[in-house]
């Protein structure tokens, strides 16, 4: 058995430790762990739910709504409360919307935008 461990994998913000067990050839256990502290919820302590869940969108300007929607679940646990299933597509469907719109900013504000200031001091 060999254990490796790529770190840090990065990403927009943060990095990504993953360690990995590998048999034969085959990764039979994996740990992956995000070291970064981002202080949110420090920023929202002592707050009501519904100021937390507009908080947490403004803290990253790449996946708002995913940040509300997992403020917006945390709540939900916190005070027991099961939506409807109705509501559960209604969310899932702006979550589709948001990961399209994310990939879009992404690829054309981050990716794309880089790529011509390299080509630019290439030049």
């Amino acid at each position: 058995m060999t254990r490796s461990i790529i770190d840090p994998i990065t990403r927009i913000e943060g990095h990504l430790r993953v360690e990995m067990e590998v048999e034969n050839g085959v990764v039979s256990d994996a740990w992956v762990s995000g070291g970064c502290f981002r202080g949110m919820e420090l920023v929202v302590q002592d707050r009501t739910p519904e100021d937390a869940a507009q908080i947490v969108q403004r803290i990253c300007g790449v996946c708002p709504v995913s940040h509300t929607h997992a403020s917006s679940i945390a709540a939900e646990k916190a005070y027991g409360i099961t939506i409807s299933n109705n509501a559960r597509l209604v969310r899932n469907l702006i979550e589709g919307a948001q990961f399209l719109h994310s990939h879009i900013l992404w690829f054309y504000n981050l990716c794309a935008l880089l790529e011509r200031i390299l080509i630019w001091c290439m030049s």
